[in-house]
């Protein structure tokens, strides 16, 4: 009998720690009426530990055992780490901090298993906790991007609003749900409402990386609806505001000249200046360009 997993059997092989967990006393599995992926399950039971900072250091421990296996027995690592997240609401659900770290780590472990529902319906839970935590935000930021990426723009937005209206968001989090904001307007074809969420970020962002960001997309908002010497104002204003950090000889100097010089409107009004000099037209539009970092790696998790 034992009070808890120990890191000795959550680095066990599969067959083994699933001997070990047979032996101790039978608990019924945590949430065990939540969805479950399609190659998951939480049979095994999972004792409960002494306190909710325990019982979330084992749920750690288990996901960080699915590190360096595959195929089968990474499946089985991936349910017993689902098992030990959902035990942390169901042996504390008075600790809402726990609760809902534990809840932001079932659904990453659902959607890196293809569960998108599942993953949707364990944000939804972290979103739901009580008391300060900043994976509760981070939850409604997720949700936004799975509901984005299903094409259910409305609901994505309305995800992302919520963040911006949280007292307890903090200022990065309300960036980058600006940011996503201004990317579903425009898919939405409202681009008075991206440039207004935008220029929110570009003028009074807390990284000074997400205020190039924000910038990059005003200007292209610009160049596509062929204001070229609005779309030049722009990028020249982001080159001034952003002169001091750009200065700086430090790593974050370093990425914000980096991110100044590939901005992708840079490309893009070059192009549309020199189609309307031959006499072309800019025909181009820009759907689903979220923030970005540098030459087109997407910003956090919302790709």
């Amino acid at each position: 009998m034992f009070d808890c997993l120990t890191v000795r059997l959550a680095l066990l092989p599969a067959g083994s720690l699933f001997l070990s967990l047979a032996a101790a006393a039978a608990v019924p599995p945590p949430d065990a009426a939540q969805p479950v992926g399609r190659v998951l399950c939480a049979e095994d039971p999972v004792k409960k530990c002494e306190n909710a900072e325990v019982q979330l250091k084992l749920a750690t421990e288990l996901r960080n055992a699915l590190r360096g296996v595959d195929g089968a027995e990474r499946d089985a690592a991936r349910a017993r780490a689902l098992a030990a997240c959902r035990a942390v609401r169901q042996y504390f659900p008075n600790e809402g901090w726990a609760c809902a770290e534990a809840s932001f780590r079932a659904g990453e472990l659902l959607r890196t298993a293809g569960d998108l529902e599942g993953a949707a319906a364990e944000f939804q839970l972290a979103r739901e906790q009580k008391g300060e935590s900043p994976f509760r935000v981070r939850a409604v930021l997720e949700l936004g991007h799975l509901q984005r990426k299903g094409k259910a723009l409305d609901k994505a937005l309305a995800c992302y609003e919520a963040v911006l209206g949280d007292a307890g968001a903090t200022g990065s989090q309300r960036d980058d749900a600006s940011l996503w904001a201004g990317s579903v307007y425009q898919d939405l074809e409202r681009p008075a409402d991206a440039r207004r969420v935008w220029q929110r970020v570009a003028d009074a962002g807390e990284d000074p990386l997400d205020r190039i960001r924000a910038f990059d997309r005003i200007a292209s908002l610009l160049v596509t609806s062929g204001d070229l010497e609005g779309a030049a104002g722009t990028l020249e204003r982001c080159k001034e505001v952003l002169a001091a950090p750009a200065a700086e000889e430090t790593r974050t100097g370093e990425r914000v000249r980096s991110a100044l010089a590939n901005m992708h409107a840079l490309d893009e009004l070059q192009r549309a200046v020199e189609r309307k000099q031959s006499g072309g037209e800019d025909k181009k539009t820009h759907k689903d360009r979220g923030p970005k970092n540098g030459k087109g790696d997407e910003k956090k998790n919302g790709e």
